[in-house]
């Protein structure tokens, strides 16, 4: 995070991220609205972070809440629009990997470890070292009933293999719970038709405290990068005001779904659109040509700058116009230019519209 004073010697800093923000404006403007709230934005965001460019300290996130919501059916929603939009945009092979930063955590407190054992243990997990897992778990003395479910969650690649692993003991409850809502959320994925694209990561928790369930990121082939993340914070927006509401959401870096699409050989298909300069005697007849033009779905510009025929024509070619149409006056025939085979044709408005395929 960028950070600074002002002249008053006030600490501020640059946004590094919208949550916050969100759920800022869900307390202190929102407090009525009836839930779920929906919400997404656009923005800039401002990290200091040495894995970035340094042009890329600064750069745009697209983002969605859901906010009020604590069912599997919230978390479905959430991780399907995900993959609907990345789809939509052109991406293929698209996946999501998914953890639950509650689950890990509660498994270490059951242990009794410390902060420097947890992160001993994390490092272990994200390297899917099951050998220096067994290792740990018999220095530090895991039960045996605790280690058989570290070893099983680190094997589950789905969430369906998760829904087979069961815990027993009062000292477990809270891993129970957790274990629960991944079972649920599986449900919830089947009916979205996506738990396919779903792969289970015990290891995945997010370095953002304020995530209470599922944390997932979205990534394709060959990028190297995810292309964003997001997960549940339940308990994040009660620190904004009185309200105590549930939340899942995600945000994604609109430079990285660039870089994906372009790994992936997509390009920007070009404007079909026709383009049509409108030159004219009269004004009002040439306004009336280029709202009827626009009213049909094509590219219309009126030449304002009263100048001669011959440049018009100079200038309609100069910015890749297709036609040059011009006006005499209303209900009159117009003459049209066309610029790629200089010739010309005298027809009626409508008649040119229709022949360049203007929609109605």
């Amino acid at each position: 995070m960028f950070k600074f004073q002002d002249f008053d010697g006030k600490l501020l800093a640059l946004r590094a991220e919208m949550t916050a923000p969100v759920a800022r404006i869900v307390t202190t403007r929102m407090p009525s609205a009836p839930e779920p709230i929906r919400l997404f934005y656009i923005t800039n965001v401002f990290r200091y972070n040495p894995s970035y460019l340094k042009n890329e300290r600064e750069f745009y996130q697209a983002g969605i809440e859901l906010v009020g919501c604590n069912t599997p059916e919230a978390d479905g929603e959430i991780l399907a629009l995900l993959i609907s939009f990345l789809k939509q945009i052109g991406l293929e092979q698209v996946r999501i990997d998914l953890g639950n930063a509650s689950l890990l955590k509660d498994l270490q407190n059951a242990a009794g470890l410390d902060q420097k054992q947890k992160a001993a243990l994390q490092r272990l997990l994200s390297c899917r070292d099951l050998i220096g897992l067994k290792k740990f778990m018999t220095e530090n003395n895991f039960p045996a009933d605790l280690c058989d479910v570290f070893v099983e969650l680190s094997r589950c690649r789905k969430l369906s293999e998760v829904s087979k692993i069961s815990l027993n003991g009062s000292k477990y409850e809270d891993a129970k719970k957790q274990l629960q809502s991944l079972k649920e959320l599986q449900k919830a994925l089947v009916d979205y038709g996506i738990d396919d694209l779903v792969y289970f990561d015990f290891s995945l928790t997010r370095q953002i405290e304020y995530y209470t369930g599922m944390v997932f990121e979205a990534s394709v082939p060959n990028l190297g990068l995810p292309l964003g993340s997001g997960g549940r914070y339940d308990k994040f927006i009660e620190k904004f005001g009185k309200l105590d509401l549930p939340a899942t959401g995600f945000a994604l870096e609109m430079g990285k779904l660039l870089q994906a699409l372009t790994a992936q050989g997509f390009e920007i298909p070009k404007d079909p659109k026709t383009k049509v300069v409108v030159a004219c005697n009269s004004t009002k007849a040439g306004v009336e040509a280029v709202n009827a033009l626009r009213a049909c779905e094509v590219v219309a510009s009126l030449d304002v700058t009263r100048r001669d025929l011959n440049k018009t024509l100079e200038y309609g070619k100069l910015t890749e116009a297709d036609y040059v149409v011009f006006v005499e006056s209303n209900n009159s025939p117009v003459t049209v230019y066309d610029l790629k085979s200089d010739k010309s044709k005298t027809v009626q408005l409508d008649a040119f519209i229709k022949s360049i395929g203007g929609k109605n």
